[in-house]
């Protein structure tokens, strides 16, 4: 026997709402169907030809109880994720909302109150917890070859000019809130299960707008390690590799899509003196460590960014479903937010428009 089909709504076409959302959705017919769209413009409705029906407000959508949608994926502009996300769960619907998943811890709070109010679930879109290499990276830091994590710079950086909504603080535009939930998200989990002191850098070089789009960010505390998040537009030399890992035994470095790590096995490790006095004819301390060096890449058909729709979506039909585990946390997301307020509370940018 097949089971269910969940019946979605999609508040927003843009490129999340289309070109993730429906694009990946539309693949993923034993699990899901696209029954509902919501876009202000009416160009956006493509998704009729999947057989769906298409409202310029969403409130409409969420009006229209005989389309038996199951879940609501709100994939509306970044300033209307916690007034969307509230109001389809007050009207009964299980929600996947897009990052950032709310602007601050009240926004964020007041969700949350709303789905425990409903008894609905409530999901955040990270997807990026599920990239290839960040997922392989994880099982490399659990296996415990590389010792203890020590610190983590993680960039999502290039080069480019802006000129759209996200270049514009009335949207919630900028760097943090449009790109920083991804690397952030992978920040919060390798810095550990606890809310971590804050040190930001929000800068705007834009002629186009005024949100920020040079972001640096560092979290540490007491016993945890030291992890920098970096979303710079003005990055011509991009590095390579985004992520780079310093451990007790070794480190690791890599992309979304390959990594390579090397460590040293410290029981075949030389021994030395504990330090008893100065140099031994002025000398640095050398020896030859034995590296182990390893690496990986990514080799499955489907697509990078595909794999990283389908876990996700996998995960909430399971939690739907067969009554499974989020494996985004909400306290997660909530430490998220929290250091994203954080920061925008040390760098307020002035407001060109109003």
């Amino acid at each position: 026997m097949s089971e269910k089909v969940i019946r979605v709504g999609v508040m927003g076409q843009g490129r999340s709402g289309y070109d993730i959302h429906v694009a990946w959705l539309r693949q993923a017919t034993q699990q899901y169907k696209v029954v509902a769209v919501a876009d202000q413009l009416k160009e956006r409705h493509e998704a009729v030809q999947l057989g769906a029906q298409a409202f310029t407000d969403y409130k409409d959508l969420l009006a229209k109880r005989d389309l038996g949608i199951d879940l609501i994926v709100n994939s509306l502009p970044s300033h209307l994720h916690t007034p969307g996300t509230i109001a389809a769960l007050q009207a009964g619907y299980n929600v996947l909302s897009e990052k950032p998943f709310a602007l601050n811890l009240a926004d964020f709070d007041a969700m949350v109150s709303a789905a425990n109010k409903a008894g609905r679930k409530l999901f955040a879109f990270q997807n990026s917890r599920y990239r290839p290499g960040f997922k392989k990276m994880r099982e490399v830091l659990a296996s415990g070859v590389l010792g203890k994590l020590l610190h983590a710079r993680i960039s999502f950086s290039g080069f480019a000019r802006r000129w759209d909504w996200q270049a514009s603080q009335r949207y919630s535009g900028g760097n943090l809130n449009n790109t920083g939930p991804h690397p952030m998200d992978q920040a919060i989990v390798l810095f550990g299960e606890r809310s971590p002191k804050v040190f930001a850098h929000l800068a705007c070089q834009n002629e186009f707008g005024d949100a920020d789009n040079l972001a640096s960010v560092s979290l540490y505390g007491d016993g945890a390690p030291l992890v920098e998040v970096v979303v710079s537009s003005f990055m011509a030399y991009p590095q390579g590799d985004i992520y780079n890992i310093s451990c007790s035994q070794g480190g690791m470095t890599g992309t979304p899509t390959s990594m390579k790590w090397r460590y040293y096995d410290p029981a075949t490790a030389p021994a030395h003196t504990p330090m008893t006095g100065w140099s031994d004819n002025r000398k640095y301390c050398g020896e030859g460590l034995s590296w182990i060096e390893q690496s990986w890449s990514y080799t499955a058909g489907l697509a990078e960014f595909d794999a990283m729709s389908r876990d996700l979506y996998n995960n909430v039909y399971d939690v739907l479903v067969r009554g499974g585990t989020p494996d985004i946390k909400l306290e997660e997301v909530r430490r998220q937010i929290g250091v994203i307020e954080e920061c925008h509370r040390q760098c307020p940018l002035a407001k060109r428009f109003s």
